[in-house]
């Protein structure tokens, strides 16, 4: 008897040890001119590689992401991209009516602007080089170029293709702005797996994918979350702004006093399973020590900013400044930062140039 009591124990610990079956999205797509069911719409979870097609009656049904709240979009050749933010509480049942998009306006931008642009979106990260657009007609960017601003935008799915890392991307609803020193994009990003014509190829991305991961802000954020900031070559302080290095103390410590004197810790185990919230107010400077840094973008702002005090700032290697505009973000497990309505961030520095030329999709595992 004690024996199967002991079995029994240790199954039910093995079953509570296993990840949890991946549960499913599941909705309509419909015409938002006749109501009737939209065939052939694809459906696909932003920034994720995880997508499907409507069928006969509009229906479709994919598999969630890791996350536990996540963007789920419908699109099709025409129409206006419908997205819902969900979680895994109320992702079954959606209903994405698709409406006519507007005529494109304005004309295909120039070469100056095109290159410019590719500068700007994708910059001297690793394997920028390698980067292919496919259809860079569908962009109209309007540029300041006495100071370096750029504001970007796209009439259709803007899509590259990424060699490097096995994928090709299409953004939509695709919009880019900002200057040399801080850039931000926006859009909802479906990564389309590249097929390996050869065993090696599949080899050689996923070695490049993990070279992308290190020292990236996912990289970082799951390196607090698990603890291990130091461990992952980390180096992390509270300072005043970009370029103050005063009164920092290491955020690996989470003992700040807040204005009372009560403590102030960063990270908070969220209500909803496998998030966290991350919660500070001012800046956080961050410093990696490890191979993932990249020597050849301090080059990039030598080109496009002007020698200044803060030029000089940025060009430490390997570091950023970041903070949280409204104070709090949450992160899943993994360092994935879940939809928020605000901006998650501002950042200056390193991650700053760390941009569209080493995007993974989130459903990826380091």
């Amino acid at each position: 008897m004690k024996r199967t009591v002991g079995l029994l124990s240790f199954l039910l610990v093995v079953f509570l040890a296993l990840p949890a079956a991946a549960q499913s999205v599941t909705g309509t797509v419909t015409d938002s001119t006749t109501g009737d069911p939209f065939v052939g719409a694809t459906v696909f979870i932003a920034n994720t590689t995880l997508s499907t097609t409507t069928d006969a009656t509009g229906m479709f049904e994919l598999d969630s992401p890791p996350q536990f709240m996540f963007e789920v979009v419908a699109v099709a050749d025409g129409k206006i991209p419908a997205a819902y933010t969900v979680d895994r509480t109320n992702s079954s049942g959606l209903t994405f009516p698709l409406s006519p998009a507007p005529d494109a306006e304005g004309s295909a931008p120039s070469e100056d602007d095109l290159d410019f642009f590719e500068t700007t979106a994708f910059s001297q990260t690793r394997f920028a080089s390698d980067i292919e657009l496919v259809n860079p007609d569908v962009l109209r960017i309007e540029r300041d170029e006495a100071n370096n601003v750029i504001s970007v935008w796209s009439v259709a799915p803007f899509e590259f293709i990424n060699p490097a890392l096995g994928y090709h991307i299409r953004i939509h609803d695709f919009q880019l702005g900002g200057n040399q020193v801080g850039f931000g994009w926006g859009g909802y990003a479906h990564f389309i797996p590249i097929v390996a014509e050869k065993a090696k190829e599949e080899k050689q991305w996923s070695k490049n994918r993990e070279t992308t991961y290190e020292g990236s802000r996912r990289h970082f954020l799951k390196s607090v979350i698990d603890g291990r900031l130091k461990d992952e070559e980390w180096a992390a302080y509270f300072v005043g702004g970009p370029g103050a290095m005063e009164d920092h103390s290491p955020i690996k410590e989470s003992d700040l006093k807040g204005i009372y004197g009560e403590p102030q810790p960063i990270l908070y185990e969220d209500e909803r399973p496998n998030t966290w919230k991350l919660d500070w107010a001012g800046w956080i400077w961050v410093e990696y020590f490890g191979d993932g840094g990249d020597a050849r973008w301090p080059r990039f702002i030598e080109r496009h900013w002007p020698v200044s005090a803060l030029s000089e700032v940025l060009a430490m290697q390997n570091q950023t400044y970041i903070q949280l505009p409204d104070y709090t973000a949450f992160v899943d497990a993994s360092g994935v930062m879940l939809p928020s309505t605000t901006p998650a961030t501002q950042e200056l520095g390193f991650w700053t140039f760390f941009r569209m030329a080493d995007m993974l999709p989130q459903d990826w595992q380091p």
